[in-house]
């Protein structure tokens, strides 16, 4: 006789033998005690759980003629029922008989009385697959249920079933048990089988199960008859094509040293052990999950994969938020999967690109700097914003550099050409600003992304980094707390790019003048004070760039000669 498999041999024989499901075993033990089972119930959940055993058990109570300890195990119907012979209970696979006919026939088998016990229990494994014939059917009996016929339906696809046939029934969810409890039940059973298994093995088992008990005990009885017995890990590394811990934290130590050649290495070495890459990646993320979880705290009892030395070892290369980085590319990864053809070639390929991240920050940077070079040589040299004072000539005012650029000579940016604002100048702009404008300004700046085109992109990016400090009829104050975002754009030709940009595409015809949010604060409370001691400075002339384009225009001598004598009274020769 073939040996019998231990999910069979050691499936519960009653309530105190199930694992996990609490909420079930007692809402079912109490209807038993009291009487109050229903006609119809619906166990859902994932494979392995205990829907079966449970259906089961319960059909072993309801005809138990010891309510208060049903089932006792030891009357005639609780002897039946667990060998299988009893008449009462028929249950039946739906994935074979899922024809209309075969539910026909136990429709009119369930109106004839019970031969043994009280009730006559119906038990449908895979509920879901009967046709929808057969669904309908039995959807009717349900309806209006014999006497003393009670169904037990057991699905792990609910949502396959008709919504009619679920609201007639009590519906019992079942969930995936605890890797602990698993674990536990496996080394109670190993003791009982004689199999010397290493709780660590245990806890691998409990993993690979996924929260099925069956499957559990399914990979053990296969450990134990290629181990004779003797369950360790490096045993089920080999048969199921895992690593151990060590490996995945050598394996991150070579990424974040940028040992290519390493990881390259280990990699083929995976390929070529047939390790599962998918599971590998699950692995890993946990390993990253736990080292941040162990930095974070400093506390061994959080850890259940890893220790403390193996997260102690991570860390003298990488910090907190590379691991989380490193974490969150591997959870791309795992979505790459599906997609791919090859799952050594898409891991492979994560691993390269964490591995030479800092050489692509320098690529993209040397390439953003290029851009920006590139950008310079092809715009005209312009001067700075014109600011200039009606009164207070103690405020400097910045002069029109009217020197022309040489021809394909790039232009450098100095610091003349970034405008650095004083706390005096900020005041000046700040006494003409009012809130309306400023209200007007911020629902501008909140349309900037429908903008978001090929040839404006540079500029929205800019923009989207500030917001709107305070606002007049000719000018625009904008903060952030970057300094590099206000140097450039308070740098010349980034500055006269953003102004038409905004009166082109916006229609804002306003100047836009950036400050951090340092000096804005500070500003602010200098303009506080000396309004209140009546010392607050003159508004400050706004000129635009067409502004000063015009300007520009007349500094020849013929325009002034014109401006001064009057265009009619002048003619001007040329040589």
């Amino acid at each position: 006789m073939a040996k019998l498999a231990l999910y069979q041999k050691y499936r519960s024989t009653d309530f105190d033998e199930v694992v996990g499901q609490e909420y079930v075993v007692r809402s079912i033990r109490n209807a038993v005690r009291e009487g109050k089972t229903g006609h119809a119930y619906l166990f859902c959940g994932p494979r392995g759980t205990g829907k079966t055993t449970m259906a089961r058990l319960l059909a072993k109570a309801v005809n138990c003629t010891d309510h208060e300890h049903a089932p006792c195990g030891t009357c005639d119907n609780c002897i039946a029922a667990a060998n299988g012979t009893h008449p009462d209970i028929v249950e039946i696979n739906a994935a074979n008989e899922t024809h209309v006919e075969d539910i026909r026939e136990l429709i009119d088998r369930s109106q004839l009385a019970p031969m043994m016990g009280k009730h006559k229990i119906y038990i449908i494994d895979e509920v879901h697959q009967l046709s929808s014939a057969a669904s309908s059917a039995l959807l009717k009996t349900l309806e209006e249920p014999p006497e003393n016929v009670l169904f037990v339906l057991a699905t792990t696809d609910p949502q396959k079933l008709l919504p009619t046939i679920i609201s007639r029934c009590q519906r019992f969810d079942f969930t995936s048990l605890r890797k602990d409890q698993i674990r536990d039940h496996l080394m109670a059973v190993a003791q009982q089988e004689n199999i010397q298994l290493e709780k660590e093995a245990a806890e691998m088992i409990a993993e690979l199960s996924d929260g099925g008990m069956r499957d559990a005990l399914s990979i053990m009885d296969q450990c134990a008859a290629y181990t004779a017995d003797q369950i360790t890990m490096d045993a089920i590394d080999r048969i199921y094509g895992l690593t151990t811990t060590d490996e995945k934290v050598d394996l991150l130590c070579d990424i974040v040293r940028q040992d290519i050649p390493s990881v390259l290495s280990r990699i083929d070495g995976y390929r070529q052990r047939g390790i599962d890459l998918s599971r590998f990646t699950d692995d890993v993320i946990d390993v990253l999950k736990e080292t941040v979880i162990y930095k974070t705290t400093k506390r061994e009892d959080l850890l259940k994969l890893i220790h403390p030395e193996q997260a102690r070892k991570l860390f003298e290369y990488a910090d907190l938020r590379t691991c989380l980085n490193m974490a969150d590319t591997f959870l791309e990864t795992k979505e790459r999967f599906r997609l791919s053809s090859s799952s050594a070639t898409c891991f492979e390929i994560t691993c390269l690109k964490l591995a030479a991240q800092e050489y692509i920050q320098e690529i993209q940077q040397d390439h953003q700097q290029e851009k920006i070079s590139g950008s310079r040589n092809k715009v005209d040299h312009i001067p700075a914003p014109i600011v200039s004072r009606e009164t207070k000539p103690d405020i400097p005012v910045q002069k029109i550099n009217q020197a022309t650029q040489q021809e394909e000579k790039p232009v450098e940016l100095t610091k003349e050409e970034i405008h650095t604002w004083n706390d005096e100048e900020i005041l000046s702009l700040l006494v003409q600003c009012n809130k309306q404008s400023k209200a007007s300004d911020e629902n501008t700046f909140s349309m900037l992304k429908n903008y978001n085109g090929m040839d404006t992109r540079k500029y929205i990016s800019i923009l989207e980094n500030v917001r709107v400090a305070a606002s007049c009829n000719d000018a625009i104050i904008v903060m952030t707390k970057v300094q590099q975002i206000v140097n450039r754009i308070n740098e010349s030709v980034m500055n006269e790019q953003l102004y038409e940009f905004m009166k082109n595409t916006m229609h804002t015809d306003k100047m836009i003048y950036a400050i951090t949010e340092t000096q804005y604060l500070s500003a602010t409370k200098a303009f506080r004070e000396r309004m209140q001691n009546g010392t607050l400075p003159s508004p400050m002339k706004i000129v635009r760039y067409h502004q000063v384009t015009e300007e520009k225009k007349e500094k020849t001598p013929a325009d002034r000669i014109i401006n001064l004598f009057g265009k009619d009274q002048v003619e001007i020769i040329q040589e």
